[in-house]
């Protein structure tokens, strides 16, 4: 090949492809990303399932210590039920919000799992057939288009 043909057409490597062509997003990269991303999602789904548990928990016996002030010590002031009440209240307020969480968290996972599926399938053999076929990135799409 001339010098001039090369200085022209390039060498055909990625080196020379026009930088509107260019990124530095692999596949693999992309798919590892949504990986993790379901893998994170489900743990804050377990996360949050296992904190509305225990808000939960915690309100139910927050309800059983005001019955046991009211009976065995007396405890019957306006001020301490309006707490009891209170800290019962953010409880459960906790508990839903978790549960909210919970399911948001899962509903994610679902759906970057779903993604990554996707993604490697509709991917993976274009890769696989540039590789096979020599070439250093994919032809567009709309190269190929009649």
């Amino acid at each position: 090949m001339s010098d001039a043909w090369l200085t022209k057409w390039g060498s055909g490597s990625v080196a020379d492809m026009d930088a509107q062509h260019e990124t530095e997003v692999t596949l693999d990269d992309t798919l590892d990303v949504l990986e993790e991303l379901t893998e994170q999602s489900f743990k804050a789904h377990e996360t949050c399932r296992k904190l509305s548990e225990k808000a939960r928990q915690i309100r139910h016996e927050l309800d059983e210590l005001a019955a046991d002030l009211r009976s065995t010590h007396n405890v019957i002031g306006r001020m301490t039920g309006a707490a009891m009440a209170k800290l019962a209240e953010s409880m459960e307020l906790l508990a839903r919000k978790a549960d909210e969480m919970s399911t948001k968290s899962l509903t994610a996972a679902e759906l970057s799992e779903s993604a990554e599926n996707a993604m490697f399938d509709a991917y993976r053999p274009l890769q696989q057939a540039t590789e096979d076929a020599g070439l250093a990135v994919p032809a567009a799409r709309i190269h190929n288009e009649n």
